[in-house]
């Protein structure tokens, strides 16, 4: 479905707390409507044509924002209109990009995205909802430009706590592990304080480096490592793994099963598949245990100017 901008507002943005955001320049999402069908929503977003951390490359916009724009979508549907209350905790367990990189063109003003959002398999106890599924098709000016898929559950503060500690209940988290970041230029990032990985003494393996202090990556406190910084930590380790610093991303696919914590070392597995140029298996592990895998696909700039590498499902 093409979505219709002309019923969106691209005025002001939504109210941050309904996105999870402390900053309002971190608040992509603009306006919300609800679609002929039921469980179908047509949002607003606007892109900045410069962004503090999710910055453009040879003219198009970083395709991680389909990413950060999917998880607003579904935590802001949730509040707003599946009543789960501000104080319930989302846990996200699937997120899936595709990206058409030669259609993410920086254009002349903020790209204003309509985001057609198909809920799906809402789970409920009594009246309250437990989780959910969401499909989202991404378009700029009537032109798709992405796509995505997530599920989430979402969990009281209670909930949260159990299944966040066990029956030992919160700890004091202690100082993030010391690492040496890479170069920027390694990972295809423009500024050093935007790296997020550094190297080991093992080939295939990068550590990563949360920095607390990150106005982007922790735009508001977390107790532990936030999927946004472990997508970054894959891309820019898949990038440094398979020598394209410059690649774009094309498609990510990221499945959580475990929390990974602040305050311990953690590594970023990064394997290749030799008969496909430019993708990736990554596996996130503490102590020698497996907490989230992911599988993305790189594109070279030549290749996305081309056609060649873009339009590939996650």
């Amino acid at each position: 479905m093409e979505a219709d901008l002309s019923v969106l507002s691209f005025e002001s943005t939504v109210p941050r707390r309904y996105v999870h955001r402390q900053s309002v320049s971190e608040v992509f999402l603009t306006d919300c409507v609800t679609g002929p069908e039921p469980d179908r929503f047509v949002l607003g977003a606007q892109w900045p044509r410069v962004h503090g951390f999710y910055r453009g490359r040879a003219g198009r916009y970083d395709p991680m924002l389909l990413a950060e724009t999917l998880r607003q979508s579904v935590i802001y549907l949730a509040h707003t209109r599946y009543r789960v209350s501000l104080g319930q905790r989302f846990v996200m367990q699937t997120i899936e990009i595709t990206a058409e990189p030669d259609r993410l063109e920086i254009g002349e003003g903020a790209a204003e995205v309509a985001v057609t959002v198909d809920v799906s398999n809402v789970r409920r106890r009594g009246s309250h909802v437990t989780g959910l599924s969401a499909a989202l098709t991404f378009e700029v000016a009537g032109h798709r430009v992405g796509s995505g898929h997530g599920r989430a559950s979402v969990l009281t503060a209670d909930e949260y706590d159990n299944a966040r500690w066990g029956e030992s209940g919160p700890r004091t988290i202690g100082s993030v592990p010391d690492g040496v970041p890479l170069d920027a230029a390694a990972v295809g990032m423009m500024v050093d304080g935007d790296v997020v990985i550094g190297a080991t003494a093992r080939r295939g393996r990068w550590q990563v480096l949360p920095d607390l202090s990150h106005p982007v990556l922790f735009d508001h406190p977390s107790d532990h490592l936030p999927g946004m910084l472990m997508f970054e930590a894959a891309r820019q380790a898949s990038r440094a793994e398979l020598g394209l610093p410059d690649a774009d991303l094309v498609s990510m696919s990221v499945q959580f099963q475990r929390f990974v914590e602040l305050d311990r070392r953690a590594e970023v597995v990064v394997s290749c598949v030799d008969d496909e140029p430019g993708r990736a298996h990554v596996v996130f592990e503490q102590h020698g245990t497996s907490m989230a895998s992911a599988t993305l696909t790189l594109a070279s700039a030549a290749d996305v100017r081309s056609g060649r590498g873009t339009r590939s499902g996650v």
